[in-house]
């Protein structure tokens, strides 16, 4: 699971430099933030539907949790699948690592894309 999420990330935030040019200074340029938008876009998407589809939506708490816990709590965002039991433990179905990798990837997402409108507007509309 660990080896998914840091394949992940590792593409979402190192493939825009490779794919369009060699350097990490064209980043200055303004040239990499639109790619790095759409990688670290995709990046959220992937790692929220993999969570969602795998560890959310098919909890079967009975069978994970057993029949004795007093209460479930299941919800999309932030991605929870937690049994609960009357002394006060809890189990989590869904990773640790999985709400901070996707919200390291939203905000991959909104600084691409602030850094992309940013560059834009210092240059101008193109014909």
């Amino acid at each position: 699971m660990l080896t998914f999420f840091a394949a992940v990330i590792l593409t979402a935030l190192v493939a825009p430099v490779f794919l369009i040019g060699s350097g990490i200074n064209r980043w200055r340029d303004g040239k990499r933030w639109l790619p790095g938008l759409f990688f670290s876009a995709a990046a959220s998407v992937v790692v929220y539907a993999f969570c969602l589809f795998f560890f959310v939506i098919p909890a079967d708490f009975a069978k994970q949790c057993g029949q004795e816990a007093d209460r479930f709590e299941q919800s999309a965002f932030p991605l929870t699948a937690t049994c609960h039991w009357a002394g006060g433990r809890t189990y989590s179905l869904v990773p640790a690592l999985a709400n901070p990798v996707l919200y390291a990837c939203i905000a991959a997402t909104l600084v691409c894309a602030v850094m992309a409108v940013r560059d834009r507007h210092r240059k101008g509309p193109t014909s």
